[in-house]
């Protein structure tokens, strides 16, 4: 069933995505002049009242979590029967938007994806809710006011307690990311969340997955180490595999251990996360947004301010021919060099640099002395020339 055209304010647009639970629209606020993205049950699970109720609490959850990295609820209604609730809009789609086998992101890259889900992860499991489901289409990206980009963590594994609640005992989630104790039945903490977010990073670091298929989830075999499958700075090894100890005690207990320890791994102690156009020695502004994608992540930058839209019905295909593998220099490709690179200034003959004072090499003040020296002969042999006449 489509929501209808109008709700309220909101005029549809078209839809951006249906699953077995929930379709998503695109509406836009004409009155604010914003797009927002309206999430709407399912019709054959919209006339039980106990998955109604659970689909509310979704919405009351993200409302409470009131955070930059969980995505925002701002309303919940119903039309003709059916509940949804109107929440932040992903204008520059998901991660999965944006990983491509067989093709790694640049580490420093890595950092700031994983750090900004988990930050938003942090914040639910404070409220005591553990997500159940990451993985990339659960990270959407949305472009901050200032044009920089942030991870926003969605869909809070509500199938499963649907699924509870019609009585069914399949198991739900995702093998690829998935923490064996989901599989077999063990108790689930904020462990599976840590479990989940180290198969993304994993993924994003090699572009390749963890695992396939439920019966490798279930063998709880630990993966190959992710160096060998691509150059990763020392120590990555180390903090990927204990998130994805197949023993929850294993593991690292919180988010924000996991990715505190992969940012030192990768980018050093005492390291901020870089931001392009400023060095990383100087730090992060206060009160500045997550920093920025480096140029060349995702679709071209002029293009992500703009809407994502697919129209219904329609297979969004990728911006690269089938078979065409990006090469250096395109604008999709950025190689982890260039990517952890900053640019570091020609300072000489800055007037900002050093204090405000031209920042000279010790030759080019020999050869202005050298000069000064020959002009003042110059004008003494002039003056005594003249006096002498």
């Amino acid at each position: 069933m489509s929501l209808p055209e109008q709700l309220g304010r909101l005029r549809r647009i078209n839809r951006i995505g249906a699953g077995g639970f929930a379709t998503v629209w695109l509406y836009h606020d004409d009155e604010l002049r914003s797009p927002v993205a309206v999430k709407a049950l399912a019709e054959n699970w919209a006339q039980r009242d106990d998955v109604r109720d659970r689909f509310l609490e979704e919405a009351r959850i993200l409302r409470a979590a009131d955070s930059d990295h969980v995505v925002r609820v701002y309303d919940i209604g119903e039309a003709d029967g059916t509940p949804y609730f109107v929440m932040s809009y992903a204008d520059r789609g998901s991660l999965a938007d944006h990983l491509a086998p067989g093709l790694p992101l640049p580490p420093p890259m890595v950092v700031d994806l994983v750090s900004q889900a988990a930050q938003g992860l942090d914040v639910l499991h404070r409220h005591g809710v553990v997500h159940r489901d990451i993985k990339p289409q659960n990270l959407l990206l949305r472009a901050a006011p200032d044009g920089r980009a942030r991870v926003m963590v969605a869909d809070l594994g509500v199938a499963k307690a649907m699924l509870h609640a019609s009585g069914l005992t399949q198991i739900v989630g995702t093998p690829a990311y998935m923490a064996p104790e989901q599989a077999t039945g063990g108790d689930i903490d904020q462990r599976a969340d840590v479990h989940a977010l180290g198969a993304v990073a994993y993924q994003m670091f090699t572009g390749r997955r963890v695992r396939e298929g439920m019966e490798s989830v279930a063998q709880g075999q630990p993966p190959i180490p992710p160096s060998q499958h691509t150059p990763l700075p020392p120590g990555v090894d180390a903090v990927l595999l204990r998130a994805l100890d197949p023993d929850p005690a294993g593991r690292w207990a919180q988010v924000v251990d996991f990715t505190d320890a992969l940012q030192v791994s990768v980018l050093g102690p005492g390291q901020p996360v870089p931001v392009p156009g400023r060095s990383a020695s100087s730090g992060p502004e206060p009160g500045s947004a997550p920093p920025q994608f480096p140029t060349g992540f995702g679709p071209d930058r002029s293009q992500l301010g703009q809407s994502r839209t697919t129209p219904a019905g329609h297979t969004p295909t990728s911006q690269t021919p089938p078979g065409h593998t990006p090469q250096p220099g395109s604008p999709q490709f950025v190689t982890p060099s260039q990517a952890g690179r900053t640019p570091q200034p020609d300072n000489t003959g800055d007037p900002s640099s050093d204090g405000g004072r031209p920042n000279l090499r010790p030759g080019r003040v020999l050869l202005i002395a050298l000069l000064a020296i020959v002009v003042a002969f110059l004008l003494s042999f002039v003056l005594v020339s003249l006096f002498t006449r």
